[in-house]
């Protein structure tokens, strides 16, 4: 008989969902890869209540431990990853599993643990994370409200406003430099609201999701007109769904946003001064991809100039400055997509498209 099980390990009370779901993600992908069983993190000590979200119980902690103290314990970690090559983490973990000969064995504990890796080798998760956010308990009945109320011909923006448990703004702009966990000024989202609507207009609203106050959220809110999610309780999966499913996004310096941004497809902004500026013509958010800028060919390099242009053919993830200005041209090509997505424009589900001649 086999008994193979792969977890992410959980250390002491466990730590925010956006932390949780990177380990969680490799333990599920090799699991597929050497036919194990995934489990879930162990969320009973977490003091966010992520257990009431996912459904595992009080004492999930105390099994995970037995569980170390019964089987043969194998670890995967960063210097394993590195090891084998590092980049697809399917790719890596394949080969770590054939050098340890993991087909061959018949009982195990699978364990990894930590944020590291990035989210770019993960990227097989993708599916396998929207949906487990989406099956969650609170989920799909708090998606169906936020929906209700948002305008289904209008632009999303989504934005992130991170305050309760984030460390305050600095006074020096350049202490955000390779900084997460901090709060964002909340003048840089009000000045890009008053970007966006100088130029959209009324074709757009804005969600925006926060842990902050009423109060702390009024000098925003007087200026756009916005739906909250404050009101909604157990909100935690919903959010992150609803930011990922916006035409745009607005991110905190948090991994949380991150995560939005990860499983969407849609472009996003990210603060500027947040960035490390690097002699080779590159912002970078972690600070260490010497490989990602060697990649980056004449052709990439002219994508990132054409950013500060405005040009709508940019790359999804655009850097903003502390005046908030986003560029018309990558406005424009919101609206477009916009138009592209919309129901009249699809013809299973509206039944009816114009009919299109071909050449003369």
């Amino acid at each position: 008989m086999k008994l193979r099980l792969s977890i992410p390990r959980v250390r002491a009370r466990g730590v925010g969902l956006g932390n949780e779901l990177t380990s969680w993600a490799r333990a599920f992908l090799a699991a597929q890869v050497v036919g194990a069983y995934a489990l879930k993190p162990a969320f009973g000590l977490n003091k966010r209540r992520y257990w009431r979200h996912f459904g595992t119980p009080r004492y999930d902690w105390f099994l995970h431990q037995a569980l170390e103290h019964l089987l043969p314990v194998v670890e995967f970690k960063e210097v394993d990853y590195l090891r084998h090559g590092g980049g697809n983490f399917v790719d890596a973990f394949r080969n770590f599993a054939d050098v340890e000969r993991l087909h061959d064995r018949s009982c195990y504990l699978l364990v990894t643990e930590g944020m590291w890796g990035g989210y770019r080798h993960i990227a097989d998760a993708r599916d396998f994370v929207f949906s487990t956010l989406y099956q969650s308990r609170f989920a799909a009945r708090n998606l169906l409200r936020i929906k209700q109320s948002l305008h289904s011909n209008k632009l999303v923006v989504g934005m992130h406003v991170r305050l309760g448990d984030f460390g305050a703004a600095p006074r020096d702009f350049s202490d955000y430099h390779g900084r997460f966990n901090l709060a964002l000024p909340l003048f840089w989202y009000i000045n890009i609201a008053k970007s966006i609507t100088t130029i959209l207009g009324d074709e757009v609203q804005f969600l925006v999701v926060s842990d902050g106050s009423s109060e702390q959220l009024k000098p925003l809110l007087d200026v756009i007109p916005a739906v909250t999610t404050t009101d909604i309780p157990d909100s935690d999966c919903s959010d992150l769904i609803a930011l990922a499913k916006a035409d745009l996004l607005v991110c905190s310096v948090s991994s949380y946003s991150a995560w939005a941004a990860f499983l969407s497809d849609a472009p996003y902004l990210w603060f500027e001064p947040n960035l490390q500026h690097h002699d080779s013509g590159h912002y970078s958010i972690w600070g260490h991809e010497p490989e990602q800028q060697k990649e980056n060919s004449a052709t990439q390099r002219a994508l990132l100039n054409h950013i500060s242009l405005g040009d709508s053919n940019t790359g999804r993830g655009l850097p903003i400055g502390l005046d908030g200005v986003v560029p018309e041209g990558f406005l424009q090509s919101l609206v477009a997509r916009r138009e592209h997505l919309r129901i009249e424009a699809d013809l299973v589900q509206y039944g009816v498209v114009p009919i299109r001649k071909v050449g003369g």
